[in-house]
């Protein structure tokens, strides 16, 4: 017996396969057209990942429903074909332009984790739910793709998300162009130019960037002076600011010129700092040396006498003030030799004082004493008295004099000198002498001979106080020979050291003659130079001065030349702008000898200007007739492609209007803009009625394809044909015109099917005739061999499978009656049904006909 059953499958279990697992791929494909993507997942998913047909393949891929499927598909399947179907299925899914989609909610969530671009174009672009377009263009960045949807999207809202999209400067510049929206222009134009504002700024940053870098290598070169580090500290403040953006090329360029411009700011810093410790030790030599000048002119008679104590204890102070600032800096052997010899002279007057105090009774010691004692300071009361009946003896009687005509010199000149201002005192004393040079001026020479003593007093202090800053003067421009400062800052460092040069100087030429000599020549040689750097911006300047005659005489010649009358506009207002430009350009000239040119270019723009101004009212003239043509159509009429097609005319006379400078042309552009405007605002109003009138047409036909949908999937009936027919006439009659895409294949396919039923219907009726047989057959009790035989019968011809003991009664009938009646000309199954129920006699058992109409429902017309 187990042989026989297998030979029994072998034989016949081809009779009772499902038709998804026929030998033949046709039939194979037909079987999956009654597949269900959701009821029927794993047959879907065993042909898509094994069928052999790559058509078979492809087939259930594009109905399966299941994402991991088809993405395994998509990614291993060797067809072309099959793989195609798989991305157009997953498309289709994502994009909710099928029944069987994935809910919104769970489409949105798919969309918004999906990196495939063409994917994301094609939702953006076919989607029903907007939803999940603006999802699908969140997720896109690829640019050619959004500007395609900017452009071709069927709502504005996807447009405008699009167009937002946008990053490429190119992209962007196409869309301002080509857009039909104003507002996805209007994005794309803000956009490009945001985009371009935002490179200039960077390549400004770059550009300062890089210039920064030269300046801190320029900083690193040049001398150091006070302003090194306020300078230094500028620039660094710089560079913080943009160091986040620099290149690291950059960055290692400052950063080196940094550390050598701290390096040398460092040993600035020492050098001023041991400066200053020599010019407190100066001052406080200087400050020494001017007490004890203003003790001796300070005492008194009585102080030589009294307080000799309190003079020497302040010589000891003085004197240990000045060692104090020596030992800080070492003075020079000038100020040490004056400070000597002030030492000394204070000493030896302490001297004198101590003796006409010990020897007050010994006249001859004190006559010595006296005549000893000098005559500019105050004298001991004791040598006073001493002196003075000498001095009365030689008295004689005074005669009147006459007025002084130099009291007015003598009283300025001892002014000055007991101010200490000794460049003003010489000045005076050098007129004073030039009248001593003139004539007889004997009261004059005597009172010059008794400042004299003052003056040279101030000229012993001025060269200990000047004559080493002097010194020091020389010594910087002696430095600034080999110094390695541009021209410029060369040129202001000498002129710097000279205003300080004249702060020093006494009037006195003879006494700072061979410093000076010292000074000037050490400023020929630090300036020698700037010589050349004046005279090649010298050169420069004669050079600019030639370009710009140069460019005088091309302004002439083209003015002459041009034919005005066929002048390229354009051209001509561009080289009006330009000149101004190149004129700039060829910057310093020396204005003396740029006068002439100047007004030689002057009155070649004027003239330019003058054919400009006639040219721009001719065409100012063309665009303002066409601007009131445009104002004047008039779109109060139902049909406005009379207005819109004027208003196009009118276009296109405008851009063939002759070239207007952009000052001139962006207003008349405005209310021409303006115009246009209004025709074609009055033509989307009508679209937009139109859109509103389709959209009810659609709505109508959603309504009557969700009718006509539910009816197919109504058991098939008279009933359900004439639900049918009115449904397909209904859609007729709203069907008409342009369609979405989506609803257009919708309809095809319900109409298809409902065409494919309705002409089934002959089919129906009889197959509904024979069903009504099997229930008009009388019952019986128990089954009868006729009814047994007559069940297996139907149940192989519909190809469906019989119960387990009938098996051997449906194979005896397959050998002996099937092959007979399968040789019939026009042999169909349900004629042989009708012919089998005819011979039948006798009942049939309520078991039997249940299988006979299980057996016809497999066949029913129009349900499959």
């Amino acid at each position: 017996m187990p042989g026989k059953d297998r030979a029994y499958n072998f034989m016949f279990g081809r009779f009772f396969k499902p038709r998804w697992q026929h030998t033949n791929p046709d039939i194979r494909l037909k079987a999956i057209e009654t597949l269900s993507g959701n009821d029927d997942a794993d047959v879907l998913a065993q042909l898509a990942r094994g069928d052999a047909s790559a058509l078979v393949r492809a087939a259930a891929t594009a109905r399966a429903t299941d994402f991991n499927l088809l993405d395994e598909v998509f990614n291993h399947d060797a067809a072309p074909s099959v793989r195609e179907a798989a991305s157009m299925r997953i498309m289709a899914l994502l994009a909710g332009t099928t029944s069987d989609a994935p809910p919104h909610d769970t489409r949105l969530r798919l969309v918004r984790l999906t990196d495939n671009p063409e994917v994301l174009a094609h939702i953006a672009a076919q989607s029903p739910d907007e939803a999940c377009q603006l999802a699908a263009i969140e997720r896109l960045d690829r640019a050619p793709l959004l500007v395609n949807l900017a452009l071709e999207a069927a709502s504005e809202p996807v447009r405008v998300a699009a167009a937002q999209r946008i990053t490429s400067l190119p992209e962007l510049k196409r869309l301002a162009r080509e857009g039909r929206d104003k507002r996805v222009v209007r994005i794309a134009r803000d956009a490009a130019r945001a985009l371009q504002e935002q490179q200039q700024q960077q390549e400004a940053q770059s550009a300062r960037i890089i210039q920064l870098a030269d300046r801190f290598e320029q900083h690193a070169r040049r001398r150091v002076d006070a302003l090194y580090g306020p300078r230094l500290e500028q620039l660094e403040q710089q560079w913080n600011e943009s160091s986040s953006i620099a290149s690291p090329e950059l960055a290692t360029r400052v950063n080196q010129a940094l550390h050598r411009c701290r390096s040398q700011l460092s040993e600035l810093q020492e050098e001023h700092r041991r400066k200053a410790l020599e010019e407190t030790a100066r001052l406080e030599r200087n400050a020494a040396c001017r007490s004890l000048y203003q003790l001796l002119g300070e005492a008194s008679g009585e102080t030589w006498e009294s307080q000799l104590g309190e003079m020497r204890s302040a010589l000891a102070t003085q004197q240990r003030r000045w060692q104090g600032a020596s030992q800080q800096s070492e003075p020079g052997s000038e100020e040490r030799d004056a400070f000597t010899h002030l030492t000394a002279a204070f000493e030896a007057m302490l001297a004198l004082a101590t003796q006409a105090n010990e020897h007050r009774d010994d006249p001859e010691k004190l006559v010595e004493l006296a005549n000893q004692w000098p005559n500019e300071y105050a004298r001991p009361p004791i040598l006073d008295t001493i002196t003075q009946p000498q001095s009365r003896l030689d008295e004689t009687p005074s005669k009147p004099v006459k007025a002084d005509p130099h009291r007015g010199l003598v009283i300025a000149l001892k002014r000055e000198l007991s101010k200490g201002n000794l460049r003003h005192a010489n000045r005076l004393w050098h007129k004073a002498e030039a009248v001593l040079a003139d004539g007889d001026a004997p009261s004059l020479a005597r009172e010059l001979e008794k400042l004299s003593e003052r003056r040279a007093e101030l000229q012993d202090w001025h060269r200990f106080a000047a004559e080493p800053k002097k010194v020091e003067l020389c010594e910087q421009m002696e430095a600034l020979a080999g110094s390695t400062m541009d021209a410029p800052q060369l040129a202001s460092a000498i002129q710097a050291l000279h205003e300080e040069w004249r702060s020093l100087m006494s009037s006195d030429q003879d006494e700072d003659q061979a410093l000076w000599d010292r000074f000037k020549g050490a400023t020929d040689v630090a300036y020698e130079p700037c010589k050349a750097h004046f005279a090649e911006q010298d050169a420069q300047r004669k050079a600019n001065l030639v370009k710009r005659k140069e460019l005088c005489q091309q302004l002439e010649a083209f003015m002459e030349a041009q034919d005005w009358s066929k002048a390229d506009w354009e051209g001509v207002w561009q080289i009006r702008q330009q000149a101004p430009r190149d004129w700039k350009r060829y910057h310093p000239v020396r204005f003396t000898d740029a006068r002439d040119t100047q007004k030689r270019f002057s009155a070649a723009l004027s003239a330019l200007d003058e054919k400009l101004d006639e040219h721009s009212k001719e065409a100012e003239s063309q665009r303002t007739r066409l601007i009131e043509q445009a104002e004047q159509i008039s779109v109060e009429g139902e049909d406005l492609r009379n207005a819109i097609g004027l208003a196009q005319e009118i276009q296109k006379q405008w851009r063939n209007t002759s070239w207007l400078p952009p000052s001139r042309h962006r207003p008349l552009q405005k209310r021409f803009r303006k115009a246009m405007d209004r025709v074609f605002k009055a033509r989307d109003q009508q679209k937009d009625q139109q859109k509103q009138e389709m959209a009810q047409r659609q709505e109508q036909l959603s309504s009557h394809l969700a009718a006509l949908e539910t009816a197919l999937g109504a058991e098939f009936s008279d009933a359900n044909a004439a639900t049918l027919k009115a449904e397909l006439n209904a859609l007729d009659d709203v069907s008409g015109g342009r369609l979405p895409a989506p609803m257009n294949k919708k309809l095809q396919q319900l109409r298809r099917r409902a065409q494919e039923r309705l002409s089934r219907l002959g089919d129906w009726q009889d197959w509904h005739h024979l069903q009504e047989q099997v229930q008009a057959l009388p019952g019986e009790e128990a089954p009868s061999d006729a009814a047994l035989v007559l069940a297996v019968a139907f149940e192989a011809l519909a190809s469906v499978p019989s119960p387990e003991p009938e098996r051997q009664r449906r194979l005896a009938w397959q050998l002996e009656a099937l092959p007979s009646a399968m040789k019939k000309q026009g042999f169909a199954v349900m004629d042989e049904m009708q012919r089998l129920l005819k011979t039948h006699e006798g009942g049939i058992s309520e078991a039997e006909r249940k299988r006979l109409l299980d057996a016809l429902a497999v066949l029913e017309p129009g349900n499959a």
